[in-house]
């Protein structure tokens, strides 16, 4: 194309929005900046102060005749991250109320519709309607400039081009060297298949030997059906990205990724080659369309401008990350898209690994930078650029089957989208543009040779960390009860990388973006709790199950005894009952019991029972991993009620007893019987038959044996002395309910 022509085609399109290409060496000034407006937000949305008029593009102000415009629409809210076809349906059913409502006049022309932006190119005549009227209609959320913005910038860093045969000495580039990509091609057999990387630039010779194009799409005014160098820039950074090795040398970072080109920056003229922002959007939602893996932007407009803010917010969501070159002017300067939060920003170093002085680098205060065009989610400070790739005597391919050399962050922003293309070809997960960024920066090598972003990119680190998306998953659980223990603090650490995590509600944990094929150790602590540990290798994007059983650390130490006899209680049961359920406990010896495990930290309920005996409880806490003591005298659960009288019935007033167990254990109550001669004495009801002897002042010392005493029951005793003359003792006659048992012993019992 002739200057000429250029010269023509710019004369007619004077409020075009022209992006100015940005690929020059590191001292040469960029562009100069115009005013492309104020879209709306990337939401989308309209709020309160937009609802009656909405803003104005200032550059707008005096615009007279026929102006062709942007006009940001309202479209339906979205539940998040949604697929583009999902995005096209909202936005279209704003571009058919904007038709139907506005565009139905002859005053506006609908030029383009945007689906990725919710948004119109339209031409509209002022003299039959002003941009005021049109702001108030309803859906119009802001309206913005297509004002033109255009650079004179040195090409060709390094003068002429190179002859393919200067370029054979085999083996890769020395980019390639600094980005370790040799060593990933062996290591991780990949270079880049099953990905695609779409470079939206100035065209590119679809010919070049070295060079396959598997996607065309040309924006321009008059489109070419064939892949086209509208100049040498588009092919060069298509060359870094993919290129091959037909010169002997090879070019691309992922020479086996699909290539697509977008060309976006098609007025070309000289050393000047400009494009326009209504072409760039289409070419991002082109390549989103397409599902490309990665976009390569080797272009910018000086400052800060939101142009194509949302647009590429809205490429991030949909899975498709945005890789920008982050402008030449040197440092405390950055150019748009490059200074986007939402981009990764790349700059260049050269080949000893020194930030050139021309390679753009800023600290970005948001609110004072961006004002309300900000996200409400950047932060509120960040530098660019976010990496660093060569970009200093990059030699790639030029159109005409040829090669050259050529300096600038143009040059780094292609070799970080080929790098980024091997990681996700390395991943079987798709990795979103969080992800993969999150993967180029944590391994990225800064001059100390620390790994915390803003360093030179590390291929084959970065697919280490994206290739452990790997996850392991599992509960934490007691080890007595089961229950599931939440907000339980669980670690995994493997070879220095670690993550921490809590477990939810129902006991769960899962650790995502673990590196494969590693041994970690998954470790669980809890209040109250002893950690507990267990080791997991999950699989490369596969996973990996770790159940933890946690055992309290807390310990209760009971002892029961009968509360009568004074014997230790052998067959009892004890459980402590609290927040996670019951812990019960095992004898260790004579009336001896330990309930251990139990959670420190907590209150329980603690519970002991034995045959023949009442049931108890009390409440204790127990702290942290002490051991608690608590003792318990058991009483018996069924009755002896026993009347003492005279052989003529009268009762003997405070006469003893001695109750005797079959195993020879006695009990002796401190009370005497009652003026009325009785006295009520607890025993255990264990089915045992008891010997009870009384004595006293009256009455010799008398025995008698009761029948079986069983669980919970009342037995009613009356003893009276022998019948004197027998010469020897007489047994002694117990009174039940009219039943003579054996051994003139009677037995009533009564519940």
């Amino acid at each position: 194309m002739s200057p000429g022509s250029v010269a023509d085609r710019l004369a007619t399109r004077p409020r075009a929005v022209l992006l100015a290409l940005v690929l020059v060496v590191g001292l040469v000034p960029g562009a100069a900046v115009g005013s492309v407006g104020v879209p709306v937000g990337p939401g989308g949305g309209v709020d309160d102060a937009t609802a009656a008029e909405a803003p104005i593009d200032p550059a707008l102000e005096d615009a007279e005749g026929e102006v062709t415009i942007f006009v940001h629409l309202e479209s339906p809210p979205s539940d998040g991250n949604e697929e583009p076809a999902d995005r096209r349906m909202r936005a279209e059913a704003s571009h058919e109320r904007f038709d139907r409502d506005v565009a139905s006049s002859d005053a506006v022309t609908v030029e383009r519709e945007f689906w990725i932006t919710t948004t119109v190119l339209a031409t509209v005549d002022t003299d039959r309607t002003d941009l005021e009227t049109l702001a108030q209609a309803d859906g119009v959320t802001a309206i913005s400039a297509d004002d033109a913005v255009s650079g004179t910038v040195d090409r060709n860093a390094s003068g002429a081009d190179t002859e393919a045969q200067d370029l054979e000495t085999g083996g890769p580039s020395a980019g390639l060297e600094q980005l370790n990509v040799p060593e990933t091609w062996d290591t991780y057999r990949t270079e880049g298949e099953g990905t695609s990387v779409a470079v939206l630039d100035s065209g590119v010779d679809g010919d070049h030997p070295d060079l396959d194009v598997a996607e065309w799409h040309d924006f321009g005014d008059d489109p070419s059906d064939e892949p086209i160098a509208y100049d040498d820039h588009g092919t060069h950074v298509s060359g870094v990205v993919t290129g091959g090795n037909e010169s002997g040398t090879q070019i691309g970072v992922a020479p086996d990724a699909d290539l697509y080109h977008g060309a976006v920056m098609t007025e070309c003229g000289g050393e000047d080659c400009v494009g326009y922002q209504r072409d760039i959007i289409a070419g991002i939602e082109w390549a989103v369309e397409a599902d490309a893996d990665v976009i390569v932007l080797s272009l910018g407009i000086e400052g800060y401008n939101p142009g194509l803010l949302e647009t590429i917010e809205n490429a991030n969501d949909a899975g498709t990350p945005v890789i920008s070159s982050a402008g030449n002017q040197g440092a405390e300067t950055s150019t748009s898209p490059g200074n986007f939060h939402a981009t990764t920003s790349v700059g260049a170093v050269n080949d000893g690994g020194t930030v050139p002085e021309f390679s753009s680098s800023e600290e970005i205060e948001t609110a004072e930078a961006w004002g309300s065009d900000a996200p409400e989610h950047w932060p509120g400070s960040y530098d660019v650029p976010t990496l660093v790739a060569p970009g200093v005597d990059v030699t790639s391919t030029a159109p005409g089957g040829g090669y050259t050399t050529k300096s600038g962050t143009s040059m780094a922003a292609p070799a970080a989208g080929g790098a980024a293309a091997l990681v996700q070809s390395a991943t079987a997960t798709t990795l979103d543009a969080a992800e993969l960024e999150t993967a180029l920066t944590e391994t990225a090598v800064d001059a100390d040779g620390q790994r915390d972003g803003h360093g030179i990119i590390d291929v084959p680190a970065a697919i280490e960390r994206a290739g452990s998306y790997s996850t392991i998953e599992g509960t934490a659980t007691d080890t007595v009860t089961g229950a599931p223990l939440e907000g339980t603090t669980v670690t995994a650490t493997g070879d220095g990388d670690r993550h921490e995590t809590t477990t939810d509600s129902g006991g769960a944990f899962e650790f995502e973006g673990l590196e494969a094929d590693r041994e970690y150790e998954v470790v669980a602590e809890g209040s109250g709790y002893e950690s507990t540990s267990e080791t997991a290798s999950p699989p490369a994007d596969g996973s990996a199950t770790v159940d933890l059983s946690l055992a309290g650390s807390g310990t209760i130490d009971v002892d029961l005894e009968d509360d009568g006899f004074e014997t230790a209680v052998d067959d009892g049961t004890v459980s402590a009952t609290g927040p996670t359920g019951s812990y019960p406990g095992e004898r260790t010896d004579d009336g001896s019991y330990q309930i251990d495990a139990v959670p420190g930290d907590e209150e329980y309920a603690l519970e002991v029972d034995a045959p023949g005996r009442l049931e108890d409880e009390r409440t204790v806490a127990v702290d942290g991993s002490e051991t608690r003591t608590e003792s318990f005298d058991m009483r018996g659960d069924s009755t002896l009620e026993i009347a003492v009288e005279t052989g003529d019935g009268d009762p003997i007033e405070n006469a003893s007893v001695v109750v005797e167990s079959e195993s020879e254990e006695t009990l002796e109550p401190d009370e005497r019987t009652a003026a009325d001669g009785t006295l009520e004495v607890t025993v255990p009801g264990t089915g045992e038959e008891y010997t009870v002897t009384a004595s006293g002042a009256d009455l010799e010392s008398t025995t008698a044996e009761t029948g079986t005493i069983d669980e919970g029951t009342t037995e009613a005793v009356v003893i009276e002395p022998p019948e004197s003359g027998s010469g020897g003792p007489v047994p002694i006659v117990l009174a039940a309910a009219g039943v003579v048992v054996a051994v003139g012993v009677a037995r009533l019992a009564r519940s």
